[in-house]
């Protein structure tokens, strides 16, 4: 049979394979049919993100998988259903290993774990096609990773099967490299599923058996290719914070000892900090770019919670005036769909379903009209006082991220400077909440340097579309303001020339903070670092009185 030929018997098999695949998860879940691949190397993989299946069929043409397409298609549908289900999942259990496991030199434990939940959920009715595919990945693999092979035995124990009916010809050197390995089988067998549904906990109880297996220092080890998909920095955000079920699996296995002495004391005292240090620095280009786009992430999701309107200032913008209506996709703004248009043309029910937008562009380029839109200037100290923003949480960044989040959200755009000895500026608006939150991030951590002279220069620069100008720092800034005479009148100018000028100070001196006051500006005092989460609102009424928050 000729290699086309095989790929269409392939693509017959696998549309009977699929639905019965599919039926052993359920019978309504949303899949799109598995894509042939013809010079497919893995026989099966998930894309975790696009949830798109994939076969390989030089994989499995040549090692004569083809009586196992529905083995292959239930088990990868698995990874999507039981474990790890999701991206976020996934990298949520591996930021949990990397907390209190020394680096591995061969696979990441989940891997092997993932595999042994999903075979566990089909069952042993899959056990003959499931046993022809292992071989044909340890086949591929070359040299697996004593845990994927460790895995496989404890498949063994818990389907019943003999030693090596899973392992083959791995066995006999894996029981001289493991002498105890079927004891530890059959323990994780016994114990692990009575541990479900809490799927942290189930992983903690995994590896505290599974970390001794690994591989010779400088030997190769593979694991298994099947998940497919790159995690986002906000799946790695997600998971810097833990969820009430990983709270929980944490101090039960604390509680029974699951873990040796060393790895349970990691375990007990990561906090934020060590979870930022745990975090992996090989994906999407160094570790620096790496962590700054997830702390990025991190901070917009904390600063969510504090979110607030600021109030429009006049500028000038461009004329617009509206054009033809177009089709309205998922993706497009919300507020360019035009509802009367919708509803005279389609009417409430098919309108609802399908509403039309109507783009606006400007009539004569450059012509420009008064508009109001919401701004802020944010002045944020990034001295040493505070620890750099992307190892620990820094409270003023985390202000500092209220602010211009809040602001983007309600349809306006923010600048911010950043300053210790030095300064770095982002100083043109921005509508971008992953620039203006990246660029906050920015640490310089010496001394405190308030330039007074780039405040002087933006009041003249802007006129009369001045923004909302606020300045988070410290009991610092009153030595920054004594340190000239000038700075006095700067500020005064500012305060008078802005809708509000407003300072966020930890621990001020009342005296001082009277002068502020006394010049025009609003000070918002921050008794402790603790306080900075809930001095959004205080901020929020201090501009905007009750109605400011969203």
């Amino acid at each position: 049979m000729s290699r086309d030929d095989s790929i269409v018997l392939l693509d017959s098999l696998v549309d009977i394979a699929f639905p019965r695949a599919r039926a052993r998860w359920s019978p309504f879940l949303l899949l799109s049919r598995p894509v042939i691949e013809p010079e497919g190397a893995v026989p099966a993989k998930i894309d975790l993100r696009t949830r798109a299946l994939s076969l390989g069929a030089k994989a499995i043409l040549e090692r004569d998988l083809t009586d196992s397409i529905e083995a292959l298609l239930a088990h990868e549908i698995g990874h999507l259903v039981a474990a790890p289900g999701s991206l976020a999942a996934d990298v949520r259990l591996k930021l949990l290993e990397r907390t209190f496991l020394p680096a591995r030199g061969g696979v990441s434990l989940t891997v092997p774990f993932y595999e042994l939940i999903v075979d566990e959920r089909l069952g042993i009715s899959l056990a003959e096609p499931r046993r022809r595919v292992l071989f044909a990945e340890a086949d591929i693999a070359g040299s697996l990773d004593p845990a994927m092979i460790f895995q496989r035995a404890v498949l063994e124990e818990l389907w019943l099967l003999p030693p090596g009916h899973l392992l083959g010809e791995l066995e006999a050197e894996f029981s001289r490299a493991f002498p105890h390995y079927r004891t530890d089988a059959r323990l994780v067998a016994q114990n692990l599923f009575a541990l479900a549904p809490n799927i942290p906990l189930q992983f903690l109880y995994f590896a505290s058996i599974a970390y001794r297996y690994e591989a010779a220092e400088g030997s190769a080890a593979a694991g298994s290719d099947c998940l497919g998909g790159e995690p986002s920095a906000e799946d790695w955000a997600e998971a810097l914070v833990p969820q009430p079920g990983e709270k929980e699996a944490i101090k039960r296995a604390l509680a029974e000892g699951f873990l040796p002495a060393e790895a349970a004391e990691k375990l007990n005292r990561a906090g934020l900090e060590e979870r930022i240090a745990a975090l992996p620095g090989t994906i999407g280009g160094g570790r620096a770019e790496l962590v700054s786009s997830i702390m990025a992430a991190h901070y917009r999701r904390e600063a969510e919670r504090w979110l607030f309107r600021p109030p429009a200032v006049r500028i000038r913008a461009e004329e617009l005036v509206p054009t033809t209506l177009e089709e309205w996709d998922p993706g497009d703004p919300v507020a360019a769909i035009d509802w009367v248009a919708t509803l005279l043309r389609r009417g409430e029910k098919l309108g609802a379903a399908m509403p039309l937008l109507r783009e606006r562009i400007a009539d004569e380029e450059g012509r420009g009209a008064p508009a109001w839109e919401g701004r802020t200037e944010i002045y944020l100290d990034v001295s040493g006082s505070m620890p750099d923003p992307k190892r620990a949480l820094n409270a003023m960044t985390l202000a500092a991220q209220i602010l211009a989040l809040g602001t983007v959200r309600a349809g306006g755009a923010a600048r911010a400077l950043v300053y210790s000895t030095g300064y770095e500026k982002w100083w043109h608006f921005s509508r971008s909440e992953n620039v203006i939150s990246r660029f906050l991030l920015h640490y310089i951590g010496q001394g405190t340097d308030f330039p007074f002279d780039v405040l002087g220069a933006s009041v003249k620069e802007l006129k009369d579309e001045q923004p909302v100008r606020i300045i988070i720092s410290d009991s610092d800034f009153d030595w920054n303001y004594d340190k000239h005479n000038r700075n006095a009148t700067i500020f005064g100018e500012a305060a008078a020339a802005s809708p509000a000028l407003v300072l966020l100070l930890h621990n001020p001196d009342k005296k001082k903070a009277d002068r502020y006051e006394a010049a025009g500006a609003r000070v918002v005092p921050v008794r402790r670092l603790g306080d900075f989460p809930r001095l959004s609102a205080e901020l929020s009424f201090a501009l905007f009185g009750p109605g400011g928050r969203q």
